[in-house]
C-alpha cells in the first residue's frame, strides 16, 4: 500500500506537469518523471515493508523550487537522466536538488457501530498529517479536456447553452478513453468539474433618437458544477448573476443576486449505447444560436427557450453522424392546453476537410421563449407576455421552427439560421401593423482564426435581420464585427461594432395587456443606433 501511494503520487505529478503550458514545462521533464514510474512500477513488490517508517523518512529540505531557464541537453542531478534525449527548446532546470517521501494513506480498520458512517482517513508523511479525509474523496477540474486551450474556450462554462447535456457527455466519454489509453482503471469515485467566469463589459453609443448612452457593468457571469457520479449519471448545475437593473428603480447593485440558471440531470452512456435523458431546468434543443460576437443574435433574441423539460434523445457515438432529440414541458400560456413539446435533428459531417452541422428544429409553442416573455420594451408598451404590468399569459399557442447550418474549415467558419412563427398570433396577443405577428430573424455569419501580437485571435462578420418583430423590441437589421484576442491564459478580450436599423416610422406594433388595460403602441423610428463594447471574459 505504502509504495502503491508513491507510484500514485509521482503518476499524479506526470498528468500535472503534462497540463501546464507547454514553456513552463519540457518534454524532458516529463520524461524523466515518467521512467520513474515505470521503475517504482517495476520495484513495487520488492520494496520493504517498513519502507515508510519514520527512521527512514526524511523531510523534505524545501517545498519551493527555483528555476532558471536554460537551452542546452540536460545535465545530470538528482533525478536519474533519460540516455539519449537531445532538444534544443528552452527548458526549465531546478537549481537546487530535493528529496522524495514517501506518502501513506491512514484509514480506520476497527469503527465505532454508532459511528459506522464515518471514516476517518488521513495522508501521512513520516509523523505529519498532510490533509485529512471525511467522507468520499473527489477528482476536481474545471474542464474535462485532454489540455486546456489557452482561451479557455473548453472550460464547463463556455459550453454551448444549447445541447449542453450532449456535449458533457461526449467530454466524459474522452475523459474515459483517456484513462484506457494510458492504460488506467476508470475512477471510482465522483468527478467534480467546478468552473466559471466573470465577465465585465463596457459599451458606448448613440441611440435611435441620437441620445448618447454609455456604461461600464458586470455583464454575464456565472459558476458552473458537472459532477460525474458514475458512468451513467451526470448532474449539472449554473449559478448565473443577474445584470438586469431591479423593477423598483431600485440602483442595479441592489439586483446582484445569482440565481439558478440551468440545473439538469443526465442519464446516458454514449460509450454504451446513443440514447440518453435528461431532466431538470435547462434550454431545451431547439435552435443552433451560434456566434463570436458579443452581442446575442437575433434568433437567439427571438426564440431561445429555457424551461424544465424532460428530454429523449440520440447522438451518434461518433464524433461524426445523426443526433435527434423529442422533449416536453409545461408551457406558460394559459389559454388552452398547458402542454408543450417539441423535437430537433440534425447531422455532422465531416466535408471539405472541415466539420458541418446542418439542424431543423420545431416547437409546439414559442410563446415560452425569452424574446416573447420579455421584450425589454419602454416603460407603458408590450413587455412581453410574462410581464406583470404590460403582458397576459392568456394568449393562443403559436408553433415555431428553425433551420441551421454552420461549417468549419482550415482557419475560417460560417454560419447561417433562420427561425421563425409558423403561423401569425392572434392580433389581439401580438400585432404588426394591425395584423397579427407572425415574427422571424436570420443570421449569416463569418470569421476566421489567426495570430496577433503572438497571441490567439479572432474576426467575425455579421448581417442579421428580423420580421414583424418591433413589439418585441428587435432592431429591423443588424450588422456586427467583432475582433477577440486572448492576451492572457484563460481570457478573451474582444472589441465590438454594432449598427442596428430600427423599423421605419409607418410600422407600429403592440401586444397582449393585463385584463382592463391597453398598452401603449410600439411605433418604429426609422432610425439607426451604433454601439461599441468591449468585453473582458475572464475563465476558470
Amino acid at each position: 500500500m505504502k509504495h502503491i501511494a508513491t507510484i500514485l503520487l509521482l503518476s499524479t505529478g506526470v498528468l500535472s506537469y503534462a497540463a501546464q503550458d507547454e514553456d513552463v514545462i519540457s518534454q524532458q521533464q516529463m520524461a524523466l518523471l515518467r521512467q520513474q514510474t515505470i521503475a517504482l512500477q517495476t520495484q513495487g513488490g520488492s520494496l520493504p515493508k517498513n519502507v515508510a517508517s519514520s527512521d527512514d523518512v526524511q523531510a523534505n529540505k524545501s517545498s519551493h523550487l527555483r528555476f532558471h531557464r536554460k537551452k542546452k541537453v540536460i545535465k545530470k542531478s538528482s533525478v536519474p537522466p533519460v540516455s539519449e534525449m537531445k532538444s534544443n527548446q528552452e527548458t526549465l532546470i531546478p537549481t537546487m536538488e530535493y528529496e522524495s517521501t514517501p506518502v501513506q494513506v491512514h484509514t480506520a480498520v476497527d469503527v465505532d457501530p454508532e459511528s459506522a458512517d464515518f471514516y476517518p482517513t488521513a495522508l501521512v508523511t513520516g509523523d505529519h498529517v498532510l490533509t485529512y479525509i471525511a467522507g468520499t474523496p473527489v477528482i476536481s477540474s474545471p474542464y474535462l479536456g485532454s489540455r486546456p486551450a489557452f482561451d479557455g474556450s473548453d472550460y464547463i462554462v463556455n459550453i454551448s447553452s444549447i445541447n449542453r447535456d450532449i456535449r458533457l457527455m461526449q467530454q466524459r466519454r474522452s475523459l474515459e478513453r483517456a484513462y484506457t489509453k494510458m492504460g488506467y482503471a476508470q475512477p471510482d469515485r465522483p468527478i467534480l468539474a467546478l468552473s466559471g467566469a466573470v465577465v465585465p463589459f463596457g459599451s458606448i453609443g448613440r441611440l435611435y433618437f441620437d441620445e448618447a448612452d454609455a456604461d461600464w457593468n458586470l455583464g454575464s457571469s456565472e459558476l458552473d458544477l458537472a459532477a460525474i457520479l458514475n458512468k451513467n449519471v451526470e448532474a449539472y448545475m449554473a449559478l448565473a448573476y443577474n445584470a438586469a437593473p431591479p423593477a423598483n428603480g431600485m440602483p442595479r447593485v441592489t439586483n446582484s443576486a445569482m440565481n439558478l440558471n440551468m440545473g439538469f440531470v443526465n442519464i446516458g452512456d454514449l460509450e454504451r449505447s446513443p440514447f440518453y435523458s435528461t431532466l431538470g431546468q435547462l434550454y431545451v434543443p431547439f435552435g443552433r444560436y451560434s456566434t463570436s460576437m458579443v452581442s446575442a443574435t437575433l434568433p437567439m433574441m427571438l426564440t431561445r427557450i429555457k424551461s424544465r423539460p424532460i428530454i429523449l434523445g440520440y447522438k451518434s457515438q461518433k464524433d461524426s453522424g445523426l443526433f435527434a432529440a423529442v422533449y416536453g414541458y409545461r408551457g406558460e400560456a394559459t389559454a388552452g392546453s398547458t402542454a408543450v413539446g417539441g423535437a430537433n435533428l440534425g447531422y455532422i459531417a465531416n466535408l471539405w476537410d472541415g466539420i458541418t452541422e446542418i439542424g431543423a428544429s420545431f416547437v409546439s409553442s414559442v410563446n415560452d421563449a425569452n424574446g416573447f416573455q420579455s421584450s425589454g420594451g419602454t416603460a407603458g408598451t408590450f413587455g412581453g407576455f410574462g410581464s406583470a404590468t404590460n403582458g397576459n399569459e392568456d394568449v393562443k399557442q403559436i408553433p415555431a421552427a428553425g433551420v441551421h447550418i454552420s461549417t468549419s474549415f482550415d482557419r475560417y467558419s460560417i454560419t447561417a439560421e433562420w427561425v421563425t412563427a409558423t403561423s401569425a398570433f392572434p392580433v389581439s396577443d401580438l400585432s404588426f401593423n394591425g395584423k397579427g405577428a407572425q415574427p422571424q430573424a436570420f443570421q449569416l455569419e463569418g470569421g476566421a482564426t489567426f495570430e496577433s501580437f503572438k497571441r490567439p485571435s479572432s474576426v467575425g462578420v455579421s448581417w442579421q435581420w428580423s420580421n414583424q418583430a418591433l413589439a418585441l423590441n428587435l432592431p429591423r437589421q443588424r450588422i456586427n464585427a467583432v475582433y477577440n484576442i486572448s492576451v492572457w491564459k484563460d481570457t478573451v478580450e474582444s472589441l465590438e461594432y454594432r449598427h442596428d436599423i430600427d423599423y421605419g416610422q409607418n410600422c407600429y406594433a403592440n401586444g397582449a395587456a393585463p385584463t382592463g388595460s391597453v398598452n401603449t403602441t410600439s411605433v418604429g423610428s426609422g432610425s439607426t443606433a451604433d454601439t461599441v463594447m468591449l468585453q473582458i471574459g475572464v475563465y476558470f
